[in-house]
């Protein structure tokens, strides 16, 4: 799946090795593993080191027990990028939403911004969020919205910034 994504011209970010809340961010030992493995991981499927990033629950995680701001020293010092979202589904927490329902949170923030980054999931239990795809890639064309890849040129869309 990993290689088709990259043959689509999809960018590649690395978001958790374990994705265990409690084991990513119990110290900055732990958050360095997570990192250092999931990048070593998708380096030998993609040929390269990746060098964007997404946090388990955002940069503004209430959760980690590590200073967040040590967490990106040491993503910067990787050369990693790492991006948040302006703009959710609202499929992180629940499956409650119905396809159109997930279109339809998702509609209504995309066009407050210049650049938009919409936190989706694809995990087994999110068959609306799968369902809701094909009818969101068309509001959004509809609504003259490019669909864009992460690049280097992307603004950055971050909750936390490091000082």
């Amino acid at each position: 799946i990993i290689r088709r994504m990259q043959n689509e011209g999809h960018s590649i970010g690395i978001h958790s090795y374990s994705h265990k809340y409690y084991e990513v961010y119990a110290s900055l030992d732990s958050f360095k593993n997570d990192v250092d493995s999931m990048r070593s991981y998708l380096e030998g499927i993609i040929g390269y080191k990746p060098t964007l990033y997404r946090f388990p629950g955002g940069s503004g995680n209430k959760v980690t027990n590590v200073d967040i701001r040590d967490c990106i020293a040491y993503l910067d010092s990787k050369d990693i990028r790492y991006y948040d979202w302006n703009v959710s589904s609202g499929d992180a927490t629940t499956n409650a939403y119905s396809s159109d329902e997930l279109v339809e949170n998702v509609m209504k923030d995309v066009l407050k911004y210049k650049t938009s980054v919409v936190l989706l999931h694809d995990a087994d239990s999110k068959e609306a969020t799968v369902e809701a795809l094909p009818k969101l890639i068309e509001a959004l064309q509809a609504a003259s919205v490019e669909i864009l890849p992460i690049t280097d040129n992307t603004p950055l869309i971050q909750t936390v910034k490091a000082v």
